[in-house]
């Protein structure tokens, strides 16, 4: 897909909340550790590449392995072996039943339509699990109150606005009317550009350097679409019988927008 051939490209220019802080990453070991405390060296299943949730401070026998279905993006930054990375969409997974004790995801459930794909994921994840498996996820979520678009813009313009990944999760947020809608990206970039069609003095006028702000041309002919969830959509999605899933831990992270990133840790429940 090209938009994960661009967005492989820029990864390096990506920070938080798009990437995971050193407070986030303290979360995901903290909800690990305690299953590895009381079990010992788990069977992983990362979806994605994230690298600094490969590089967790895993037991020495731990058996690691990663799903990304775009080949760019494994070559671009798996930091892991490549007998460890499988290139496979997540929801064509064929692996065992209880073949995975520990399942990680950062910011990716939105990436699958909802409900349908976000449902089969689920499906596919507690098949997976062991008895005693745990799923951790670090969602985005919107906020009870959706924002609006242009304030969202005017935050921008008026230097409210302090990093890409803020507006760029802020600005798409906003644009979402339902979640079974999503936004495609390229509404994203038409709603900036409809306020700032020159995006290099765009750039000069927030302060921030041209290659950022130019990221976005990655947006302007894409159909890719983010759906975005609630917490509590999210919640019940896990938690309701089809998904078979109990809420285990929730961590909110102190940063900005911090209440939009929880990490939440569910308990796989018993077949």
């Amino acid at each position: 897909m090209i938009f994960w051939q661009q967005f492989s490209r820029t990864f390096s220019l990506t920070g938080p909340p798009m990437r995971p802080s050193a407070e986030d990453i303290a979360n995901y070991w903290d909800i690990a550790n305690e299953w590895i405390q009381k079990r010992g060296a788990p069977r992983v299943l990362l979806l994605g590449v994230t690298p600094e949730l490969y590089n967790l401070p895993w037991p020495k026998d731990t058996d690691f392995l990663a799903v990304d279905g775009s080949r760019d993006m494994i070559d671009a930054v798996w930091p892991g072996p490549e007998d460890a990375i499988r290139c496979t969409d997540w929801l064509s997974l064929d692996l065992p039943e209880g073949s995975r004790d520990i399942v990680l995801c950062d910011g990716g459930l939105h990436l699958l339509r909802y409900p349908q794909a976000q449902h089969e994921l689920i499906r596919l994840l507690r098949y997976t699990l062991s008895q005693d498996g745990i799923c951790i996820f670090r969602l985005f979520v919107q906020p009870s109150t959706r924002e609006n678009p242009d304030a969202v813009i005017q935050d921008l313009l008026d230097r409210k606005i302090h990093s890409l990944d803020i507006l760029k999760l802020r600005l798409s947020m906003s644009l979402q009317s339902e979640a079974g809608e999503g936004v495609e990206l390229a509404q994203v970039y038409n709603k900036l550009v409809e306020a700032a069609p020159d995006l290099e003095k765009l750039a000069a006028r927030i302060g921030w350097p041209a290659e950022r702000i130019l990221i976005f041309n990655y947006y302007r002919e894409t159909k890719y679409s983010y759906y975005w969830l609630t917490l509590e959509q999210a919640m019940n999605m896990f938690c309701s019988n089809r998904g078979g899933f109990q809420a285990h831990r929730l961590q909110i992270p102190s940063y900005g927008l911090g209440g939009r990133c929880p990490t939440i840790g569910l308990q796989r429940c018993s077949r």
